[in-house]
Parts: structure tokens; sequence; C-alpha cells
């Protein structure tokens, strides 16, 4: 099916042969990564990045669409999204707000990716990945992922915030 210029049976990440590759970055390079990255800085040097303070936020409207929200779910056994931005949805083909991410993703996939985002929450340090989406040998998406370390809107709790920047060459 193809709707608003995209094939959604390229993206879908449950189609078969799909095939994500992931390799961690130094710094970023695409222009949101790099100002969601400033924009983390700078508030964890005035005692964190809270959810409902500093996002969302006039300095970040322009990436509000690149940006998800990852709640631990019974300590860090699973993780909610709280809020997925359209870059989320051209990822996975569908709207993936409220899902767990044992719903997402197969079991495999479903412990990586539990494992960095505790990864995150444990080290406090960024992590910044480059990741090429393939279908058999083809790439057919590319783009920057950042994960960071953020407290929720009461400050109790840790939570992840992702940042999906995608590159326009394959």
């Amino acid at each position: 099916m193809q709707a608003l210029g995209l094939v959604w049976g390229n993206l879908d990440p449950v189609a078969q042969n799909l095939e994500e590759i992931r390799n961690e970055i130094p710094a970023p390079t695409q222009y949101g990564a790099r100002l969601l990255l400033d924009q983390w800085r700078t508030r964890e040097l005035r005692g964190g990045f809270v959810v409902g303070r500093d996002v969302p936020s006039r300095d970040l409207a322009s990436i509000l669409r690149n940006i998800g929200l990852f709640e631990p779910i019974d300590g860090t056994d699973d993780f909610r999204v709280r809020l997925a931005g359209t870059a989320f949805m051209r990822r996975f083909g569908r709207d993936i707000t409220g899902l767990s991410l044992s719903k997402i993703y197969g079991p495999e996939d479903f412990r990586e990716r539990r494992e960095s985002l505790v990864g995150i929450i444990r080290s406090k340090k960024p992590v910044i990945v480059e990741v090429k989406v393939l279908r058999d040998t083809r790439t057919v998406m590319r783009f920057e992922g950042l994960g960071l370390r953020v407290l929720s809107p009461d400050r109790k709790d840790v939570w992840v915030m992702g940042g999906l920047f995608y590159s326009d060459w394959l």
C-alpha cells in the first residue's frame, strides 16, 4: 500500500527479510540529533532533563516529530512507549504510542532493545547509533538514533528519550 509517498510494505518491521544493523558512533551528524543532544546536555547541567518541563518545549519544536519517550514497566522488565513522534511511524509502519517493547519486537530483538534502554538508564550517558534497515541485501532505510536518560514528570523515575533522525540517501 502506498500512502503519503511511502510504501508501507517496505517499512513494516514484521515484513519478511528485514534486518536492522546498528553501529555506535561518537557524535551525531544529523542536525536534529545534534540539537537534541545539545539541549539535553544543557539541561543536565541544571539538574536534569525533565519530561513535561523540557519536552515539549519551544527549543525542540522543530524536532518533536523525531522524539519518543520510553517508560520502564515493572522495574525494567519492559518499557512502554509513552510518546512516539511521526518519525517512529515511518520506522514501524504504524503508531506505536502506548505499546510495550515486548509487543513491538520479537523475543530476541526485544531483549536487545530492553538491554540497550537499561544501559542508557544505568550509564547516564547518551547513546548515538547509526542504523541501516535492510531487506535482503538492499538498504530500505537509514537513520541516526539517539538514546538519552531523562526524568519522569514527577522527577521520581528515570525514563529514556529516543530520537530518530533520517538520512535521505540510502
